[in-house]
């Protein structure tokens, strides 16, 4: 039986990414310590964006903080008041369609796109080093639903883990069975996209084994879904494709995984 509730989020509290340290000065004050051109946006392309998603910002403090994650070494630039590279703007979309729609905007204007969780990396992936739109997928989040007969999940990328997995535990005495070191920190978009394991993978497997299948918007604005088709009929296994691609392949809108009774 499939049952529907939504994880209501404090986009104050978890629900938002940790920053690791302040920057020096402030995120506004931040410059880039990458050289080079960054890619910009003109007022015509803002208001296409704008358009599409309701928050979009080009608020200095909110681009500076958002232009990093965890990284050890933009840790130490952030001491001397800098980040890895600044974006020009920052969009918070809240659905699947504003995602699709914000993607088309960007392809059709060329601009550069990092999609971003909580931000907890440490090897600088989600720092928009081409500048452009930074894609904060946060303002997706929640479970759609739970199918606690075939035991599956259908989980927005923006939940973060901690509350991910205490809304399965509180009620619908579920686990997921993915733990890494970020549980607080991370978002199930990020699990996906990096390939995460957890502490315990020996017994539930690493995330790659609980994916079932995805919905993910592509860079022309297209969505598609993939997963759930019968064993005798895969063909090419289009979910392990986008699994671990980091954003580079598509940006993940919805999750469906495999859970297990709480222990």
């Amino acid at each position: 039986m499939t049952q529907d509730r939504s994880v209501e989020v404090d986009e104050l509290g978890p629900g938002a990414p940790t920053p690791p340290i302040p920057i020096k000065g402030g995120g506004a004050a931040a410059t880039s310590k990458r050289r080079g051109s960054r890619v910009g946006i003109t007022e015509a392309v803002l208001r296409d964006l704008r358009s599409t998603c309701a928050e979009v910002t080009e608020d200095p403090e909110v681009i500076g903080e958002a232009s990093r994650d965890w990284w050890p070494l933009a840790m130490t630039w952030a001491l001397a008041g800098q980040v890895g590279s600044r974006a020009a703007a920052v969009a918070r979309p809240t659905t699947a369609q504003e995602v699709a729609e914000l993607l088309a905007v960007c392809n059709k204007w060329g601009l550069p796109v990092t999609a971003a969780g909580g931000r907890s990396g440490v090897l600088g992936a989600s720092v928009p080093v081409f500048g452009g739109v930074l894609l904060d997928m946060c303002g997706l989040s929640g479970i759609v639903d739970v199918d606690d007969e075939s035991l599956t999940v259908n989980v927005l990328p923006g939940t973060f883990g901690d509350l991910f997995e205490d809304e399965l535990r509180s009620s619908y005495s579920l686990t997921c069975g993915h733990w890494p070191q970020s549980m607080a920190l991370s978002t199930v978009g990020g699990w996906i996209a990096c390939r995460g394991a957890g502490q315990m993978s020996t017994r539930y497997g690493k995330i790659e084994d609980m994916v079932q299948g995805l919905d993910v918007a592509l860079a022309d604005g297209r969505i598609v879904s993939t997963g759930g088709y019968p064993r005798a009929a895969t063909g090419p296994d289009l979910t392990q494709l986008f699994v671990g691609s980091e954003g580079t392949l598509g940006v993940i809108t919805s999750a469906r995984l495999r859970v297990h009774p709480s222990p």
